[in-house]
C-alpha cells in the first residue's frame, strides 16, 4: 500500500490528511520542581492554556508544515471546547461536522514541567471517551490521501474494531493509513490494536509503547514482529536517539538532531507530523524520518506541545545542519 504506481502529476501532488482522535486543552505550568500540599502558594514563571492531545497536536503541526489537513474528534459543549475549535480555525484546519458531547466535558490536562523539561500530567479524559466510528463521516476520508488516528488506547469507543473499519474504508478510497498510540492502562496492548494492524500502512509508536505491544526489546525485533502482524511500515520513536524505520523494502536508523531541551511535551507528535508531511509529499522514507526528527528537535526548544517555530523552512534548516 505504501508503494503505488503514480504518474508525474500524482507524485508532485501533496496528499490531504485527515487526523482523527484525541484533542485536549492543556494548562501548562512552568517550572514546577515539586508539589507540596503543605505550602499555600508557589510562584511559577508561566501558566498558559495551549492545545494538546495526540491527534490535534499532529494536525496543528501538519498545518504549520503547510500540509492540507482536516480534523475529526470530540469536545464537550464548554469553553475549553470552544478554545480548541478556535485554535483549529486559526490555523485553517477544517473541522465542520464535528458534534460536541452533551454530557462529558472537553478533555483537559494540567501539565507540570520542571526546569529540566521533564513533565507530568493531571488528566481528565472527558469527551475523548465518547468518540466513535459513527462520529467520523466517510466523506471526510481523503481520496488517495492519508488517514491518521492518534490517541489509541484512550479512545475506548473507537479503538480496535472501530479504527479497523475506518482504515478499511480509507483503503477503499485509495488512502494510506497511519496510527500512533499512547499508554495502555489496561495492559491489553496487542489485544486492543490487533484488528487494526492488517489495515495499517504506517505505525508510529514510541519505543516503550512498541516494547509493551510486542514483548520485544530491540527496535529491529519490534518492527519485524509488527510487520509480521500485517503492518506495512513501522517508524519507532527512540527519543534522543532518533528513530528506527522498517518496511518490506528497507530498514535504517535515523539520528536525532541536537537541541537544548526546554519541554519534551509533544515531541513525539511533532515527529509524527514531520513524518506524515513527508509521506504526504511522496518523499522516500529516509527523508520522512529526517523531517520527523527535525520537527521533534524544533518542538522541544519551546514550552508546549506545538510551536509556531515549526515551519518547512526551519525543518529543512535543521536537516541541512542548521541550529
Amino acid at each position: 500500500m505504501l508503494k503505488k504506481k503514480q504518474n508525474d502529476t500524482e507524485v508532485s501532488r501533496t496528499r490531504s490528511i485527515l487526523c482523527v482522535g484525541q484533542l485536549v486543552a492543556d494548562i501548562v505550568v512552568h517550572p514546577v520542581e515539586r508539589v507540596d500540599f503543605g505550602v499555600d502558594t508557589v510562584r511559577v514563571d508561566s501558566i498558559e492554556a495551549l492545545n494538546g492531545g495526540d491527534a490535534m497536536n499532529v494536525a496543528v503541526n501538519l498545518a504549520r508544515l503547510q500540509a492540507p489537513v482536516r480534523f475529526a474528534g470530540k469536545t464537550g459543549r464548554d469553553s475549553f471546547g470552544e478554545y480548541l475549535l478556535g485554535r483549529l480555525d486559526e490555523l485553517g484546519i477544517a473541522h465542520d461536522g464535528m458534534e460536541p458531547d452533551e454530557t462529558l466535558p472537553t478533555s483537559t490536562t494540567i501539565v507540570l514541567i520542571n526546569g529540566a523539561g521533564e513533565r507530568t500530567f493531571l488528566h481528565c479524559a472527558g469527551a475523548n471517551q465518547s468518540l466513535c466510528r459513527a462520529d467520523i463521516q466517510d466523506e471526510w476520508l481523503p481520496k488517495d490521501g492519508i488517514v491518521f488516528v492518534g490517541g489509541t488506547y484512550i479512545l475506548p469507543k473507537l479503538d480496535g474494531e472501530g479504527t479497523a473499519d475506518l482504515f478499511a474504508v480509507a483503503h477503499e478510497k485509495g488512502a494510506l493509513t497511519a496510527m500512533d498510540v499512547t499508554h495502555d492502562t489496561t495492559g491489553r496492548w496487542m489485544e486492543v490494536i490487533r484488528p487494526c494492524l492488517k489495515h495499517l500502512d504506517c505505525f508510529l509508536p514510541s519505543i516503550d509503547q512498541a516494547q509493551a505491544i510486542t514483548g520485544c526489546a530491540l527496535p529491529e525485533d519490534i518492527a519485524a514482529k509488527l510487520i509480521g502482524e500485517g503492518v506495512k511500515m513501522v517508524a519507532i520513536k527512540l527519543g534522543s536517539d532518533g528513530c528506527y524505520v522498517k518496511s518490506a523494502h528497507e530498514s535504517f536508523f535515523q539520528r536525532a538532531y541536537p537541541a537544548k531541551v526546554v519541554d519534551t511535551t509533544g515531541a513525539g507528535d511533532a515527529f509524527v507530523a514531520g513524518f506524515l508531511a513527508g509521506l504526504a509529499q511522496n518523499k522516500p522514507l529516509f527523508a520522512c524520518a529526517q523531517m520527523g526528527c527535525a520537527a521533534g528537535s524544533i518542538t522541544v526548544r519551546r514550552i508546549g506541545a506545538t510551536t509556531d517555530a515549526l515551519t518547512p523552512e526551519n525543518t529543512q534548516q535543521i536537516i541541512k545542519g542548521g541550529a
